[in-house]
This record gives structure tokens, sequence and C-alpha cells, in this order.
């Protein structure tokens, strides 16, 4: 059975030539912009493991939520793979940019689920914050985002 064994945001993250990742800002847990809406890409980090002896060709979602649970963006992972000699286990990593669309300010979630709509979870969803910049923040009562994540 597929288990995700980590799923983080970064600040960058690139797969090196030798199967190495090179990530920075791990665990990235909110990010500033200065205007919504907004279409970007997150880099993403995402490490699965299997028993050897079955999944040998999965399938997964990685999908991003809005504060309201809507999904704003996702990507598909599939892959074929065979066990590793004689390991009685597989790993696979994986460096995305992760497409979104930013339509509020708030508590996002990124996901691993069996399911491009982001129904059925594979593993919990990890939060991060979107903020607008205090500059672009619009009035609300005296009251502005912080900028500070």
């Amino acid at each position: 059975m597929l288990d995700v064994a980590a799923l983080f945001v970064a600040g960058t993250a690139t797969l090196e030539d030798d199967g190495a990742i090179n990530a920075t800002r791990i665990p990235t847990t909110g990010f500033n912009i200065d205007q919504i809406p907004l279409w970007t890409e997150i880099p993403i980090v995402l490490v699965v493991h299997a028993r050897a002896g079955g999944d040998y060709d999965p399938q997964l979602y990685v999908v991003c939520k809005d504060p309201a649970g809507v999904r704003r963006g996702a990507i598909e992972a599939a892959w074929h793979w065979p066990d590793d000699a004689n390991r009685p286990s597989k790993y696979r990593c994986f460096t995305q940019q992760l497409p979104f669309a930013i339509e509020a300010e708030g508590e996002y979630t990124i996901g691993v689920y069996y399911d491009a709509e982001g129904n059925i979870e594979m593993a919990t969803p990890v939060p991060f914050s979107i903020t607008l910049t205090e500059a672009n923040a619009p009035a609300n009562d005296g009251e502005s985002a912080s900028g500070e994540i």
C-alpha cells in the first residue's frame, strides 16, 4: 500500500541529477502576496513509500484548497514503480511546482489525495497562510494584515 512519507511546502525545491532534493525554507508556513486575485505556483516536496511487491503503477493527486475548502489547483503524479532490488521497501521523491488560484487571504491547505477533486485523503493536508501585504490590504475598521508570517 502506498504511504505518504512527507509533504512539505518549500521556499524553493529542485531534484538534482543524482536524485537528491535541494530545498530551502522547509517548512514554509505562509506567503505574503501583493494582490488578490492571483494565479501563482509554489514549490512542494513529496516523499512516498511502499512495501516491495506492490504498487507498481501508483497514481495520486496533490490538491490545493482555499480557506473555504474549494479546490484551487492540482497536479497529478503517476509512474511505473518497480521494486528496488532485494530491499523490502521503496521510496520516491518529487519536487513540483503546484499552480493554484488565490481568491482570498487565509489558511489554505495542500494535501495528497486519491482523486483529482481532493475528496479522498491519502494523508492529512498541510496548512499554510496567505496574507496580503499591509500596503495592499483593504482598510477594515482600522485593522489590516500584518504582512508577517
